[in-house]
């Protein structure tokens, strides 16, 4: 079960490359609850305000490294660096040098259910992710 989970978290990391968020949201359960690294300021995103905010990355043109997916049993903990476009705002050309800056790293635990993401967890550290399913980082 827990490689058909990665796999699928793969689909839905190319589905975002590819810009499909018709796949994307076929991929996220109705009731999907997404927490953030602080829920206490941040309530969980139901599925309209995840498909908001990633079709928003999309357009702002981030790009997404993959790292690491490491299944467990219906989870799998996913690690990634989200990096954006830097444009020069006194270069008017069209096809202008863009600099790439790393926006952050992430790390979450997705739970897959009957063929669906059903929740997700942000975690602060890749360490703390697979503790959160009871692994150890190497």
């Amino acid at each position: 079960m827990s490689e058909q989970n990665v796999e699928f978290v793969l689909k839905g990391y190319r589905a975002f490359v590819d810009g499909d968020f018709e796949r994307i949201a076929e991929m996220l359960d109705p009731d999907i609850e997404w927490n953030g690294l602080d829920s206490d300021l941040f309530p969980a995103a139901d599925r309209e305000e995840v498909l908001e905010v990633l079709a928003s990355r999309f357009q702002d043109g981030y790009r997404l490294e993959l790292e690491r997916c490491v299944g467990v049993e219906d989870q799998v903990v996913v690690a990634f660096r989200a990096a954006g476009v830097e444009k020069d705002a006194t270069d008017d050309r069209p096809l202008q040098t863009r600099r790439y800056f790393t926006v952050g790293r992430y790390f979450a635990v997705v739970t897959i259910r009957d063929g669906r993401v059903v929740r997700v967890q942000d975690h602060p550290r890749l360490s703390a992710a697979l503790e959160a399913v009871g692994l150890e980082d190497e």
